[in-house]
């Protein structure tokens, strides 16, 4: 069974300037209790996607249009923002990048995750051992305090308290994975997770962050430009170019065998330590404008490879073997080229 299934999903934003198409036309399916990363640079569409399957972009300005949307089972398209509110944090959740701005800076954090259990069904919890119904507010606050220890935060009574001002950076992502993982979730989308973090806090970070998922076999999809990151925490990656996926693959296959020049630049970009050249590969330029993209394949100005159809002809996502998809004229050649 899938946790997430999405069919044929664009995003437009309409502007004085002309249309940004931010999303064209891309599908995702993600299995319960595991993880897929949607990777790519900043402005290629991965975090409208997020948003856009938690239905959290606002129309308008933007125009979503999906043929498929479909959360552990259940099609979530036509969902009102009401229904979507008993939806979000009990079927799917989200973990922000900057948690000092997703956190209410005038409320207490405790507080703000003991919310997550009074909006949502707690008639598990209603009545004690003892037969005697319990107190909301308590069982919330205990729940709280329970979902703090899960994700390693000591002194949990004092932390329930504390403004989130007064928590480090790494603590407050705790508090956000804490409220995401509240309510076991099937899926929960993190976005770009530990971007504000050093580096041994993010390590910190995803190790509960994979803990969680793989203890509650929750499905979670990972927003990143860090294919360091996703290396040990995805099972598959989505690679994002322009608002297209360009490669699909499961992780192992992908960091052995890229097959598009835009993944294999991504990769190239990341410091190995049994790389003897002591050197990055830089991919040239920048993203195009997404109100004006260019012609055939969006990739094509900034490819070693590019020929005069890929000016022309946007090239289909294929299928060459294995289930993985690439988005690519050359691509076999190139591999060959690799090869010999």
């Amino acid at each position: 069974m899938n946790a997430l299934e999405v069919k044929n999903l664009k995003v437009i934003f309409p502007t004085e300037m002309g249309v940004v198409r931010a999303v064209e036309g891309i599908d995702i399916e993600i299995e319960q209790g595991k993880c897929a990363a949607i990777v790519g640079e900043s402005g290629c569409g991965k975090s409208v996607t997020s948003l856009a399957v938690m239905k959290l972009l606002s129309t308008p300005p933007a125009v979503v249009r999906v043929d498929k949307l479909v959360l552990g089972g259940t099609d979530i398209r036509d969902l009102t923002d009401k229904q979507m509110q008993k939806v979000r944090g009990k079927d799917v959740a989200m973990v922000f990048q900057d948690a000092l701005t997703a956190l209410n800076p005038v409320m207490q954090v405790g507080k703000q995750i003991d919310e997550i259990f009074l909006a949502h069904d707690m008639s598990e919890r209603a009545v004690g051992e003892n037969g005697r119904k319990l107190n909301r507010k308590k069982e919330a606050k205990r729940r709280t305090l329970e979902a703090l220890k899960l994700v390693g935060i000591s002194d949990a009574e004092t932390r329930y308290k504390a403004y989130p001002h007064q928590l480090s950076g790494g603590m407050r992502q705790r508090v956000l994975i804490a409220m995401a993982f509240a309510c076991n979730p099937n899926l929960i989308i993190a976005d770009e997770p530990t971007t504000a973090l050093d580096v041994t806090i993010q390590a910190q970070v995803l190790d509960v962050l994979k803990e969680l998922q793989k203890k509650r076999n929750t499905s979670l999809m990972l927003i990143t430009h860090d294919l360091s990151i996703v290396m040990h925490m995805a099972d598959e990656i989505y690679v994002m170019y322009c608002g297209k996926i360009v490669e699909r693959a499961k992780t192992r296959d992908l960091f052995k065998d890229p097959l598009h020049p835009y993944t294999m630049g991504l990769l190239g970009s990341i410091a190995r330590i049994d790389d003897e050249r002591g050197r990055f590969v830089q991919i040239p330029s920048s993203l195009p404008s997404p109100i004006n993209k260019p012609s055939g394949c969006y990739f094509h100005p900034r490819c070693q490879y590019a020929t005069e159809k890929c000016k022309e002809q946007m090239p289909p996502l294929e299928t060459p073997e294995n289930g993985r998809c690439v988005r690519c004229w050359n691509y076999k050649e190139i591999k060959d080229g690799k090869r010999g």
